[in-house]
């Protein structure tokens, strides 16, 4: 193996005698009362193999290059990644950043990739980084990358596999201990791309597009024995429920009938359960009028291999054995979904089924993704796929005059009528902008795609007090469906897929940039009153004044932290900004 590189970190200074007595003390206190037991007994041969959180799917982020563009974990996919949280500055964080950077430029350590995350803005970063001459990449995190892995103030080694999973992690590398934990995390590293090869069975399904459904046997409730393997060649349903899941309650009276009738056709189903509760399952099958097979699962060996970790949770898979849907939770459209799909499958015409839907009817996002899974793809990287979010967080979707425009076709056949009914029509959808059933129902007016019809569509809901800056052009750019790489793409990582997301990342960060003037306090006090008031009395109100009061009003030094926007369009200093918002002041 090789050897570890680098310096050993900073040994403290020697204490005085006293001190030194006043620690031997303590040591002996913690011995007797089964306090530390030294050094030695610390690392041990599984440290950092032990964490809660080995065993885990890492949480996906996105985290920011000094240089500008945003790399999301997910682009990783197929890759070992070695990650470093640190705050530049914290004890031993350089020390580790320059050994991890030797790995990195050590072919040895291949297929790896080494990134460091730093909760620090973007010029401490780079001159983090031009300081100690650090080879290691390091990006930006904004705050909830760390807060999502649940990181402390030490720098902390993460290993994730080639699967997404998190295979070891090491919380703090003081001084005494820097060498071994550092031994303990190189071991883990060049056993790192191995660790794929230990799996049984289980399948990212999250990043996958139409994955081949893993394999499995097991015998029903009732006896009959299964095998997924022999079902080749016929369209198979997997629902995986619990007895007192509410939302199993609420989905099951809608899915199970629709079951029933495509069994004629040759569509097998089959229920998978984690427990019998209280022996009562036969009888809640009856109560449901579920006749097709029951797998009882109890050591969730089938869950797992399907990653499968809420209820209800239905997997369809085709004819050649590959998982072409997937539904989580409940709603309230689940058997006109579910008929749709499983026509799909069954090699019905999509155009015929698409001309079927009812006219001036709302058929949901789900719908619309059974035959565009390319465009639908591509909105769930739009702000529109998250637009019920930003009413969410605060009372705004009590309010009819927001919602609106935060939802699918309020109180229209088939659109919006509350959170709670339908909670699978909030976000702006498909049909927001498409019409709906996006103008494929027989008689319907066929869906136009030019820019000029779409702008109107836009200016609808992006008008008046309810935007400080839109330009419909920038606008339509941003949502484009087809300004994005193939998502099947996306997440198998290649330095020229990678090099393709990062620009079309900057055009669209440059083209938001370019389209969002600062506009002072003042225009934000007209829907904003309360908050306008209350910073009205911080000292923020009056940070101009005191630069003023010193003559240095225009002094590059001091304007920065006592005016907006500085060196941004609209912001302090700007020419062009209009006349009458000075931006002054925080």
């Amino acid at each position: 193996m090789k050897g570890i590189t680098g310096t050993q970190p900073p040994r403290r200074g020697i204490a005085p005698p006293r001190a030194q007595a006043l620690v031997l003390c303590g040591a002996l206190l913690l011995a007797g009362c089964g306090g530390t037991e030294g050094p030695a007994s610390v690392i041990g041969p599984n440290q950092g193999l032990s964490h809660p959180m080995v065993g885990q799917k890492a949480p996906d982020f996105a985290a920011q290059d000094p240089a500008g563009p945003w790399l999301p974990l997910t682009s990783l996919k197929d890759k070992p990644v070695a990650l470093l949280f640190f705050r530049p500055g914290a004890a031993f964080a350089t020390d580790l950043a320059r050994e991890l950077g030797h790995y990195r430029d050590d072919p040895s350590y291949r297929p790896i990739v080494f990134l460091g995350i730093a909760r620090e803005s973007t010029d401490r970063i780079q001159e983090f980084i031009k300081v100690h001459g650090l080879t290691l990449p390091i990006l930006r995190d904004p705050g909830p990358i760390a807060r999502s892995y649940d990181i402390g103030d030490v720098p902390t080694v993460v290993l994730i596999d080639v699967d997404g999973v998190i295979r070891f992690r090491m919380d703090g590398y003081p001084g005494g201990q820097f060498r071994a934990r550092l031994q303990a995390t190189v071991d883990a590293l060049r056993k790192l791309p191995t660790f794929t090869a230990e799996r049984v069975g289980s399948l990212n399904l999250d990043y996958t597009t139409h994955p081949k459904a893993p394999i499995f046997s097991a015998r029903a409730i009732d006896g009959r024995p299964l095998d997924l393997a022999s079902l080749k060649g016929r369209v198979v349903v997997l629902n995986f429920f619990d007895q007192e899941c509410p939302h199993c309650q609420k989905d099951l009276p809608l899915l199970v009938p629709v079951l029933k009738e495509f069994r004629s056709r040759g569509v097998v189903a089959i229920g998978i359960s984690s427990r019998d509760a209280d022996g009562t399952m036969r009888q809640y099958m009856r109560e449901h009028g579920i006749d097709y097979p029951v797998v009882i699962d109890p050591t969730r060996s089938i869950f797992n291999q399907y990653d499968s970790t809420r209820t209800p949770d239905t997997l369809f898979i085709d004819r050649d054995g590959f998982i072409r849907f997937r539904e989580q939770g409940d709603r309230s459209d689940r058997a006109e979904l579910t008929r749709l799909q499983l026509r799909l499958l069954l090699g019905e015409d999509a155009r015929t089924l698409a001309a079927s839907l009812p006219k001036d009817r709302y058929a949901g996002d789900a719908a619309c993704r059974a035959c565009h899974e390319r465009e639908y793809d591509d909105w769930l990287t739009t702000p529109h796929s998250i637009a019920w979010d930003s009413l969410e967080k605060g009372e705004k979707w009590r309010d009819p005059e927001c919602v609106g425009c935060h939802v699918t076709g309020k109180d229209r056949p088939g659109g919006f009528a509350d959170s709670e009914k339908t909670p699978h029509r909030v976000n702006v959808q498909c049909e927001v902008c498409h019409g709906p059933g996006g103008g494929h129902p027989a008689g319907a007016t066929a869906a136009s795609n030019d820019p000029a019809v779409m702008k109107k569509v836009c200016i609808t809901c992006h008008t008046g007090k309810f935007v400080l800056n839109f330009d419909p052009d920038e606008a339509l750019v941003l949502v484009a469906h087809r300004d994005d790489p193939d998502m099947d793409k996306l997440f198998k990582y290649s330095d020229a897929q990678r090099r393709r997301l990062e620009a079309i990342n900057t055009r669209r960060l440059d083209k938001f940039k370019s389209g969002v003037a600062y506009v002072g306090a003042d225009s934000c006090r007209d829907c904003h009153q309360e908050e306008y008031d209350q910073w009205s009395r911080t000292a923020h109100a009056g940070a101009f004044a005191i630069i003023l009061k010193t003559s240095r009003g225009r002094d590059p030094i001091c304007t920065p932290c006592h005016t907006t926007g500085q060196g941004h369009k609209g912001g302090f200093g700007d020419a062009a900004a209009p006349q009458g918002n000075p931006m002054t002041n925080v």
